[in-house]
């Protein structure tokens, strides 16, 4: 065997070894693309199951209280929320504390908590409303002036009311009030409630 043929024999092996080097990492890159596409289908069709196996919202289950919302609706509308009746606050009460416990999906645990905050405000609403009424009758109170009790904090501090400080002269003791205004900035919010109930209904 001559020099020449003993230096070119192991050229076409070292070239069928790249050849199959190259040809592993592009079956290996197949495999992990399948194996990936085959994880996010999976995935999709856990999604898909979840939303299917998702209860609706029943809408019978909440027709007492959209009952009670809608009547409340009405006297909002009318300008009488002062005059709303302890008896439709007690039935928005009594309504959601039946129902707690007792949502079988999440549209309908939203739903509960829009009704359970509906009726905290309308309790906000009625308890300034009768502040109002109550304290008023104070003659160093200005008109269009509500006397804030302690009791009035937190309403004040949840709906960010602005107060106003004043001095009772014959004593000098400092105390706040607040508009009668915001009276109807509470009856508001029971509004922008209200419709926000009629539309999770809606397309819930």
């Amino acid at each position: 065997m001559t020099a020449g043929s003993r230096g070119a024999g192991p050229a076409p092996v070292r070239g069928r070894q790249r050849y199959s080097g190259r040809a592993k990492g592009r079956a290996n890159q197949t495999v992990l693309q399948r194996r990936y596409v085959i994880a996010l289908l999976s995935a999709l069709l856990l999604a898909a199951l979840g939303c299917a196996s998702e209860p609706g919202l029943d809408k019978e289950k909440f027709a007492g209280l959209d009952r009670t919302a809608q009547e409340l609706k009405a006297m909002i509308a009318s300008g009488r929320g002062c005059e709303v009746p302890d008896a439709l606050l007690e039935r928005l009460a009594a309504g959601t504390a039946v129902l707690k416990g007792r949502t079988a999906s999440q549209a309908e645990l939203d739903l509960l908590a829009a009704y359970t905050n509906l009726a905290a405000v309308t309790r906000d609403g009625l308890f300034l409303c009768r502040s109002r009424d109550h304290l008023t009758s104070f003659k160093f109170v200005p008109k269009g002036r509500i006397y804030m009790t302690q009791e009035l904090d937190p309403i004040v501090e949840r709906y960010d009311l602005p107060t106003e400080r004043h001095v009772y002269k014959p004593t000098g003791v400092h105390w706040r009030s607040i508009s009668t205004d915001a009276i109807g900035t509470v009856w508001k919010k029971a509004g922008v409630l209200i419709r926000h109930i009629e539309v999770m209904q809606k397309y819930s």
